[in-house]
């Protein structure tokens, strides 16, 4: 009896499991909705502007972008296994996006051997004060369905990518939570000076991002030494001494 009773309990656990691991949240529902017929169109749109984007930045000037989460997923949809077929790690699928207030929140697909679920993160994005050009990110839940995933095996996972793709990231910690801190490069081939990030602002379904690109003292001190001098005063013609 007490086996019988034993196998009821763990059948009733793994089912309570399986049925929160097969949870979908509301976030990835909808953004999972996107047009077909418009998709193309929205994400060359987006490729459009990041284009333009990065031809602003390589200049000495004030730049912007402003992205929408619909933008993004539309690419994401339309475009991302298309042009990038290896940029996915395995077993992940169909990434999305939705920017809810000041909270970024990203969920895909996850098809493994022993779980197949929905893995859905919640993050704050921000620029490090005091160091330039760092943008802190910052981990608050991370889920499959509806069980939390310990964040230190998404760290890991972090890492292990972040390596294979060469983007240096550092850890620190804020109120309990851990941040992930990449430095953004600030020079880079054909770029006139060094990029200064001043703005990165998420609000419902938008991202924000803002600064310049200013000249480095080598070359204003190069552009100085290049310009063309002005000529010296004359001096004032002197009279000629009166004829005798």
């Amino acid at each position: 009896m007490v086996f019988v009773v034993a196998a009821v309990l763990i059948a009733a656990v793994t089912g309570s499991v399986y049925n929160a691991t097969q949870h979908v949240p509301d976030f990835y529902t909808e953004a999972l909705h996107v047009e077909p017929t418009t998709a193309h169109e929205t994400g060359e749109v987006l490729e459009e502007q990041v284009f333009a984007f990065s031809n602003q930045v390589k200049k000495p000037r004030p730049w912007s972008l402003r992205l929408t989460d619909k933008q993004i997923n539309s690419w994401l949809a339309a475009d991302l296994k298309e042009k990038f077929p290896e940029l996915l790690p395995e077993h992940i699928e169909d990434p999305r996006i939705a920017v809810k207030g000041k909270t970024l929140l990203v969920g895909c697909k996850y098809n493994g051997q022993s779980l197949n679920s929905i893995l859905a993160v919640s993050l704050d994005c921000f620029l490090l004060e005091g160091e330039p050009n760092v943008v802190g990110i910052q981990l608050h839940n991370v889920t499959a369905g509806a069980l939390p995933i310990p964040l230190g095996q998404l760290i890991s996972e972090i890492d292990t990518y972040a390596g294979k793709a060469e983007i240096p990231i550092r850890w620190q910690q804020r109120d309990g939570d851990p941040v992930a801190l990449i430095t953004i490069p600030s020079t880079g081939k054909d770029i006139e000076g060094e990029i200064r990030i001043e703005a990165l602002e998420f609000k419902d379904g938008e991202i924000l991002l803002s600064g310049k690109t200013i000249k480095t003292e080598e070359e204003l001190e190069e552009e100085a030494v290049a310009a063309p001098q002005d000529p010296p005063a004359s001096s004032p013609m002197q009279e000629s001494p009166d004829e005798s």
